[in-house]
């Protein structure tokens, strides 16, 4: 099965960087898994990537893949699938980035992979199929979500086409995120159908 990464280079060879938004949440109390409706997220807030114009040679930079023995927060998800995170690194870039390992414990080959991307179709089919581009960033002390970064073409900065995952596969992945202030230091993970997990931010 053909995994790509997600267009990194071409953001950094457009020579601005993605647009972040951190949108303050409604109900931070929710734990949906993920799933967030922009349109009623409330007033918005500050961008915290408001230098990463400055920075696009880093962003356009592959995350270094993190020692996969060594998880630190676990996702549960539908029928048999699991996020297990290895890391979750802020920059001094102002980016965060989410290394992990999706897997199939099933026995059944997983076809539903749509919902992880997010609604729109059109960047599904940019997304070469599927993507992890749906999942948020939660700091329920600041009242904040953070979304996946994306590139000067919409794309998100994560690891893309998973349209399946196979029975007992795994798959190395990504996402990157705007860095929340530097108190921050725990924020929910959250990917539309898995369970939400808490994540302690270390800096690089």
């Amino acid at each position: 099965m053909s995994r790509k990464i997600s267009r990194l280079g071409r953001a950094a060879a457009a020579g601005s960087a993605a647009v972040a938004l951190a949108f303050t949440l409604s109900a931070c109390s929710d734990d949906g898994g993920g799933k967030d409706d922009k349109s009623s997220s409330g007033e918005q807030g500050g961008s915290d990537s408001s230098d990463s114009s400055d920075s696009s040679d880093e962003q356009g930079k592959q995350p270094e893949q993190a020692d996969d023995s060594k998880v630190i927060a676990t996702l549960n998800g539908q029928a048999g699938m699991a996020f297990d995170v290895t890391s979750a690194t802020r920059d001094s870039s102002g980016f965060v980035t989410v290394n992990g390992v999706l897997k199939n414990t099933s026995d059944s080959g997983f076809r539903h992979t749509s919902s992880w991307a997010g609604g729109d179709l059109e960047l599904q089919k940019a997304d070469g199929g599927g993507s992890l581009g749906a999942a948020t960033l939660v700091d329920k002390k600041d009242n904040k979500r953070y979304y996946t970064l994306r590139d000067t073409e919409d794309a998100p900065l994560t690891t893309t086409g998973i349209s399946s995952v196979d029975a007992g596969e795994k798959l190395r992945v990504f996402i990157q995120f705007p860095a929340p202030p530097k108190k921050s230091t725990e924020m929910d993970l959250q990917i539309p159908t898995f369970q939400s997990a808490s994540l302690a931010l270390t800096d690089s």
